[in-house]
C-alpha cells in the first residue's frame, strides 16, 4: 500500500490565538441580511449594529468575509440619527482620509479588501455608549446546482459569516499575514448573531426564506428549485453604477439537450489532508473521492494524490480504472487522516501532468482552501495545466476560503461546488462527474462589433443542464453579438445569435447594476492572468465604482462627534472558529482572557497601523508614572556636550531604572510645522500623562528638549490601564532629527520613561 499521510502537528497562523471573550461587552451586537433575487443574480444587504459599551470613543476593527465573486456596490454608516453614505477612493487615499477624520474626532468608517473574500471593516470616533449601523450592498452571482435524474437543478445562494483560518507556511510566505491573523473566541462565546430574509422573484412567482439568529460560524445557504430555462442565449442590459456611464449587460447560456456522448479521462483527484480538514471535512472529501473514482471505467485512468506538508501519491501514478485499481484507490482514500501544514501548490505540481491525446485530463481539487498562498496556487494552475484540461473545486466545509477556489477553478476552466453536510456529498459528486465526463460545450468562442468587452475572456465549458453567464460591455451603437462551441456529438459548432439595438433613451433596461458585475469579473481575470497591478486593478475598480485591494469605500461624518484629545479604545473584534472545526485541529494557541477588548491597543496599533500608509510606527517604553512632569521651560544656549548635561540634570534622568520598563507600541499620528503628535496606550490604571518638557535624543546621543502641547495633547489623567492616548510634542527649532530619535521624561518619584520613533 502507498504511504499515506497520517497526523502530524497542526500548523497554524502566526498570531492567530484562541480567547476568552467577555460577551456583555462584545461591541457588534448582531447582523442581518436581506436579500433579493433574480435571474441568477442576487442584491445583499449586510446591515451590522455596533454598540459602544465604554465611557470612552472607541474604534472597532472586524475582520469580515464577503462573497469572493460579488461587487460591493453601496456603503453607509449611520451613527445616532446622522446617516452618511459612503464613496470609492484610491486605498492610500481612503485610509489616509479615515485617519484624518479620526484626528479631528469625526465619525467614519472604512472598508478594505484584503482578500476576493477577506475584508477589514473600521469604525471610528464611536462616541461613549452610542450605538451605530453599517450597511454593505454586494452584488453577486447565484450558484447553479445541475439537475439530478432524482432531483431537479436548484439555485444556491450562498454568503459568508466567518473568515476561514488561513495556514501560512514558512515566515514571509504570506506577506500580508498581519492582516489575516485574527483572534478566534472559544466555543460558543461570540454572542452576535446574523439573520437572512431572501426573497426570491425567479419565474414569475416569489418566495420568501428565512435564516434565523445563526452564529457567525458558517456560509449562509439557501438553495430552491430553479425553473427551466429556455434553450440558446439571452442578453439582460443594464446600467452602470452612478459616475460609470458604460452601457452593460449579462449574457446567459443554456445548452441544448444532446446526445450522451462522454469522453475519456484522465482523473486526477487532489485531496487536502492538513489539519484544518479533521473530523467530518475529511470524512465529506473522502466521500466525494469515493464516488469520483467509482465514476470510472475504462478506458479512463485515475489518480489520487493527497497533500498535507506534501503530497503523497496514493496509486502510485496514474493507472488504468479497472475495477482492482477503483477498489484499491478507494482503500487508499478511506485510510487517510488529516494533520499537519497545507502546502497546496507542491499538490497542484504533481496533480498537472501531461495527458493523453485522445483524452480530457481532468484535475479534482477537493480542499477547504485554507491558505494564504492563493497566488501561487492560482498561479500553478495558470501556468500548468495544459489547455485542453481543466481543474475543478470541490470546497469542503462551512466557510470554505472562496479566494482560493474561486481563481482556482476560474483559472482552471472548472467548476467550483461545494460540500458541508452529509446530504450534500452525492449532489457535489454528480456535478463533477457531469463536468467532467458530459461537458456539452467547449472551445466557447464570443465575436461582435456590439461588445467592447467580454469578461471572463476563458469562457468555461457549458455543462448539461448548468447556464453559463458572462458579462458584457456594449456599444452605443449595438449590432450582433454570434456565439459558437464545439457540440458533444455534432460534427457541426453550436451556433447562436443575439441583435443588440442602438441605444434609445428611455428605453426599459433592468436596474440591476451589471457595470460593477462587469468591473468586478474584468479584475477576476487580471488576478487570474497575473496582471493586475495595483494601478491597473485601481483604474478598472474607479472606473466601476467597486471596492478592491486596490481601491476602498469610506464613508465620513462631517462634524465632529467626539473631542479627538480624549482617552479611547481600541477594539480588535476576535471572530468564531468555522462550525466543523476545532481550536486545535486549526493549531490555535490558548491567548491570555480577552485583552483584545480594553489591554491589547499596544499589540494591535503595529497591525493595524500599514507602513506603507500612514505614518512611522513608534515605541513607548512606559513606566509606572503617578505625577505630572513639571512646567514648561525655555532652553538656554549652550553647545551639544553641555545641552545632554543640562538636560540630563534638570529632567533629573540619571540612570536607567533596574526595573525595565513595560514595551508599548504606538505610532505618530500627524505631523504639522514644529509639533508632532504620537498616539500611545496608557499600562497601568491611574496613569498620568507626560508633561511639560522632555528630552530628545537622537541615533548619535546629540540631546534637545521639546515641549508637550496642551491644546493638542491628552488631558493629564489620572486614566484607566489601555486606553489611547496623545502626546503632542513642540521643538520651536523644527524636527530636523533623522533616524531613531528617542524621547525621555521623568516623573517626581524617580520613574523614566522613554518613546522612540523614527524621524
Amino acid at each position: 500500500m502507498p504511504g499515506i499521510p497520517m497526523m502530524e502537528a497542526p500548523a497554524a497562523p502566526k498570531g492567530a490565538a484562541l480567547v476568552s471573550v467577555d460577551g456583555r461587552t462584545y461591541p457588534l451586537q448582531s447582523a442581518r441580511i436581506a436579500a433579493e433575487a433574480s435571474g441568477g443574480i442576487v442584491r445583499s444587504t449586510l446591515v451590522q449594529t455596533y454598540r459602544n459599551p465604554y465611557d470612552e470613543a472607541l474604534e472597532v476593527v472586524y475582520t469580515m468575509p464577503l462573497p469572493a465573486d460579488g461587487a460591493v456596490v453601496a456603503y453607509t454608516m449611520r451613527v445616532g440619527e446622522r446617516i452618511v453614505r459612503g464613496d470609492v477612493r484610491p486605498r492610500k487615499q481612503a485610509r489616509a482620509d479615515y485617519e484624518k477624520a479620526l484626528f479631528e474626532g469625526r465619525s467614519a468608517a472604512l472598508l478594505e479588501q484584503e482578500r476576493d473574500d477577506t475584508f477589514t471593516q473600521r469604525l471610528g470616533a464611536l462616541p461613549a455608549r452610542a450605538d451605530a449601523e453599517i450597511t454593505i450592498e454586494v452584488l453577486h452571482p447565484l450558484g447553479f446546482i445541475a439537475g439530478l435524474p432524482s432531483a431537479p437543478a436548484q439555485w444556491e445562494y450562498r454568503f459568508p459569516s466567518v473568515v476561514s483560518v488561513r495556514y501560512e507556511g514558512a515566515p514571509g510566505e504570506v506577506p500580508d499575514a498581519d492582516k489575516l491573523d485574527v483572534a478566534r473566541g472559544g466555543a460558543g462565546e461570540i454572542p452576535a448573531r446574523i439573520e437572512l430574509k431572501l426573497d426570491v422573484t425567479d419565474g414569475g412567482g416569489e418566495e420568501i426564506h428565512r435564516v434565523e439568529a445563526m452564529p457567525l460560524d458558517r456560509d449562509l445557504v439557501v438553495r430552491w428549485p430553479a425553473g427551466r430555462a429556455e434553450v440558446g442565449a439571452q442578453l439582460v442590459e443594464g446600467p452602470g453604477l452612478p459616475g460609470d456611464g458604460g452601457r452593460y449587460g449579462l449574457i446567459t447560456i443554456t445548452p441544448p439537450t444532446v446526445p450522451q456522448v462522454t469522453f475519456a479521462r484522465d482523473l486526477t483527484i487532489l485531496i487536502d489532508a492538513s489539519g484544518s480538514m479533521s473530523g467530518e471535512p475529511i470524512a465529506w472529501a473522502k466521500r466525494v473521492a469515493t464516488q469520483l473514482l467509482n465514476s470510472l471505467t475504462p478506458p479512463d485512468t485515475l489518480e489520487v494524490i493527497a497533500f498535507a506538508s506534501k503530497p503523497t501519491n496514493l496509486t502510485n501514478g496514474s493507472a488504468p480504472a479497472t475495477l482492482a485499481n477503483v477498489a484499491a484507490a478507494i482503500a487508499a482514500v478511506n485510510m487517510l487522516t488529516a494533520g499537519g501544514g497545507t502546502e497546496m501548490a507542491e499538490g497542484i505540481i504533481a496533480a498537472l501532468k501531461p495527458l493523453r491525446a485522445e483524452s480530457q485530463r481532468q484535475v479534482v481539487l477537493v480542499t477547504d482552501g485554507q491558505i494564504g498562498m492563493e497566488d501561487e496556487v492560482v498561479r500553478r494552475v495558470r501556468d500548468g495545466l495544459p489547455s485542453a484540461s481543466r481543474l475543478h473545486v470541490v470546497g469542503i466545509g462551512a466557510a470554505p476560503n472562496r479566494t482560493l477556489t474561486c481563481r482556482a477553478s476560474r483559472a482552471g476552466r472548472g467548476i467550483e461546488c461545494f460540500v458541508c453536510g452529509d446530504d450534500q456529498v452525492d449532489r457535489a459528486a454528480q456535478n463533477i462527474v457531469a463536468a467532467t465526463a458530459r461537458p456539452v460545450l467547449t472551445d466557447l468562442r464570443i465575436e461582435s462589433t456590439a461588445l467592447q468587452g467580454v469578461v471572463p475572456a476563458r469562457p468555461r465549458d457549458v455543462m448539461a443542464g448548468r447556464p453559463a453567464t458572462m458579462a458584457v460591455e456594449l456599444t452605443e451603437e449595438g449590432g450582433r453579438i454570434e456565439l459558437s462551441g464545439s457540440l458533444a456529438g455534432a460534427t457541426q459548432r453550436w451556433i447562436c445569435a443575439i441583435d443588440v439595438p442602438a441605444v434609445v433613451a428611455g428605453a426599459a433596461v433592468s436596474p440591476v447594476p451589471f457595470g460593477a458585475l462587469y468591473g468586478r469579473e474584468m479584475i477576476a481575470d487580471l488576478e487570474v492572468s497575473g496582471h493586475a497591478s495595483n494601478d491597473r486593478v485601481e483604474q478598472v475598480a474607479m472606473r466601476h465604482r467597486i471596492a478592491s485591494r486596490a481601491t476602498s469605500l469610506v464613508a465620513i461624518a462631517e462634524e465632529p462627534s467626539v473631542d479627538p484629545r480624549q482617552p479611547r479604545r481600541l477594539v480588535a473584534l476576535p471572530v468564531e472558529v468555522p462550525a466543523f472545526q476545532s481550536a486545535e485541529a486549526l493549531g490555535l494557541t490558548l491567548g491570555s482572557p480577552m485583552v483584545a477588548f480594553a489591554e491589547s491597543s499596544s499589540r494591535l496599533l503595529a497591525r493595524l497601523g500599514d507602513r506603507s500608509e500612514i505614518d512611522e510606527a513608534v515605541a513607548i517604553d512606559l513606566a509606572d508614572f503617578a505625577t505630572e512632569l513639571g512646567s514648561e521651560i525655555d532652553r538656554p544656549e549652550a553647545g551639544p556636550g553641555r545641552r545632554i548635561g543640562w538636560a540630563r540634570r534638570f529632567l533629573g534622568l540619571g540612570k536607567r531604572p533596574e526595573k525595565s520598563p513595560a514595551i508599548v507600541r504606538g505610532r505618530v499620528i500627524h505631523r504639522e510645522g514644529d509639533v508632532i503628535v504620537i498616539e500611545y496606550e496608557t499600562p497601568v490604571d491611574g496613569f498620568m500623562c507626560p508633561h511639560g518638557a522632555v528630552a530628545v535624543m537622537d541615533a548619535h546621543g546629540q540631546t534637545e528638549v521639546a515641549l508637550t502641547d496642551p491644546l493638542q495633547s491628552s488631558p493629564p489623567g489620572p486614566h484607566k490601564k489601555g486606553v489611547l492616548l496623545r502626546l503632542a510634542l513642540r521643538r520651536p527649532d523644527g524636527w530636523t532629527m533623522t533616524g531613531t530619535v528617542t524621547v525621555t521624561w521623568n516623573a517626581n518619584g524617580g520613574a523614566a520613561g522613554s518613546l522612540s520613533f523614527e524621524a
